[in-house]
């Protein structure tokens, strides 16, 4: 309930983060249009040799847990430094434009690759559903720390105060970002057997 009314209390800033990123995989759905064959016909060999070591049940997931928690939890930890920063609304509107490049080439590149429908078996495990549940958390950092810049800006807030807001908020997105981490790597991955 608080986490609802915070969204539309900052809804504006929100739906900003929102677009921003947006903007961002477009751009990174352009981009990959501009990819030679040769890179094209690597990342085809790629996301084949994971499908066959998925079905062949070789994939260590405790090894791909760390990995991915390790990646989650440090686009946190940047988007949570960017927001303490006295240029958080610029580097963390940069930094969710990249992300949004990454996720467009990505969802772009295995539909050139694998076709729509095998594409689609593909991302559900390893991209949609994964994001589905963190991107609402990433905003919502992002969001946290924007607001944050801006209070500071003011100069009408107790910064001590909006800075553990902003941390308590970074540590709740942690622990989501744990939930997702074990979910991608113990129960998404095994999807890809069915491709």
């Amino acid at each position: 309930m608080v986490l609802i009314e915070y969204i539309k209390k900052y809804k504006v800033t929100y739906i900003s983060v929102i677009l921003t990123f947006i903007i961002g995989a477009l751009i990174g759905i352009f981009v990959t249009f501009k990819i030679p064959k040769a890179d094209k016909e690597n990342i085809n060999s790629y996301m084949n040799d994971t499908i066959k070591i998925s079905k062949q049940g070789k994939i260590d997931k405790q090894s791909l847990f760390k990995e991915r928690l390790l990646d989650n939890l440090k686009t946190l930890g940047i988007i949570w430094i960017l927001g303490c920063t006295i240029i958080a609304s610029f580097t963390i509107y940069i930094f969710m434009i990249y992300k949004g490049i990454l996720f467009g080439y990505i969802i772009t590149i295995v539909f050139m690759t694998l076709g729509f429908g095998t594409g689609i078996k593909f991302l559900f495990p390893t991209v949609i559903i994964k994001n589905i549940i963190f991107l609402p958390i990433i905003f919502l950092l992002a969001t946290s720390g924007i607001r944050l810049y801006k209070e500071i800006i003011k100069r009408k807030i107790n910064i001590k105060q909006e800075l553990l807001r902003h941390t308590i908020i970074m540590f709740v997105s942690s622990v989501f970002a744990i939930i997702v981490s074990c979910i991608d790597s113990y129960f998404l991955t095994g999807l890809l057997y069915f491709l």
